[in-house]
């Protein structure tokens, strides 16, 4: 059912009917407080918006989380706009208010969670590989380092740093308008070296054991840095560019996690923190090209 959704919402995922359908909901919501203060309780006209509303609102909402706009001050203006509606509500019956508090303050809460703590991000190349594939589609943790200050753009208050080993989705200097999703290797202060296709952080190797090989030839290996152990994957048949770093303070050395097949650090050098857009949290869904959606990758990005 959720494939055939998806599917169907498809044609409308461009701003332009996103906007329409958000227009529509607007003055559907209108209407529905004309109504009901107009003719009372339960209109054959009442019950037509509602089926309206709803088919409008699920339509909206589907398409938010599979496009990675970066629109939170638009949905922020819309959650402000939900508030004032349930707002107006409260002078009405317990019944109106009854149903008000089930639309508008459902439609507060999935806007707030969208536009200003997850931001959906479909995987775009096999860098992160096998961790995050190809049509993955993440949940970005966008306050993860901080809270992020509606219509400022990234400013953020209470900020913290990126943990070594956490996957973040940030703006490289070379594409910044492009986001990427990379692991953290090391950071500030840090000397990182690669070579032989091993890393090395301030002189200590990053310990990478065997456990497996995947149908396309690669080599899987679990590696250990900071605590923390996940998947890297090499392709023996590639060579390695080998190199030495070291990190300014403020900074961050990012990888892929498909060592032999990402562009990094070791290509464009390091990110500051200015740049990161939030962690990668959540794979929610999972639409590779040419195919249907599904939920068969669905966890923890580890």
């Amino acid at each position: 059912m959720l494939e055939v959704f998806f599917s169907l919402i498809t044609p409308l995922a461009n701003i332009f009917w996103f906007g329409l359908l958000n227009l529509g909901i607007c003055l559907i919501s209108i209407h529905w407080i004309y109504v009901r203060n107009q003719t009372g309780d339960n209109p054959t006209q009442h019950r037509a918006l509602q089926s309206i509303g709803l088919v409008l609102a699920l339509l909206a909402i589907g398409i938010l989380w599979i496009k990675q706009w970066n629109i939170g001050d638009l949905l922020a203006f819309y959650s402000v706009f939900s508030g004032v509606v349930y707002l107006s509500t409260l002078n009405l019956d317990k019944n109106v208010l009854k149903e008000a508090r089930g639309w508008f303050l459902s439609i507060l809460f999935v806007f707030v969670i969208r536009g200003y703590i997850y931001e959906p991000w479909q995987i775009p190349s096999s860098s992160m590989k096998p961790n995050l594939e190809i049509g993955d589609f993440v949940l970005v943790n966008r306050n993860a380092y901080g809270l992020e200050i509606p219509f400022t753009g990234r400013a953020k208050i209470l900020s913290r740093s990126p943990e070594i080993g956490e996957v973040v989705v940030f703006f490289p200097p070379h594409k910044p308008t492009t986001p990427f999703v990379k692991r953290v290797i090391a950071k500030g202060g840090d000397k990182v070296t690669y070579a032989n296709k091993k890393y090395f952080v301030n002189g200590n190797e990053l310990e990478a054991s065997f456990f497996s090989e995947d149908f396309s030839g690669g080599n899987l290996f679990y590696e250990q840095n900071n605590n923390l152990s996940y998947v890297i994957r090499k392709i023996p048949s590639r060579l390695a560019v080998n190199g030495s770093w070291e990190i300014p303070e403020g900074s961050f050395f990012v990888s892929g996690d498909n060592r032999d097949n990402s562009s990094d650090s070791r290509e464009w050098g390091y990110i500051t923190e200015d740049v990161i857009w939030g962690r990668a949290d959540f794979i929610w869904m999972s639409w590779p090209q040419g195919n249907f959606p599904n939920f068969s990758r669905v966890g923890k990005v580890e």
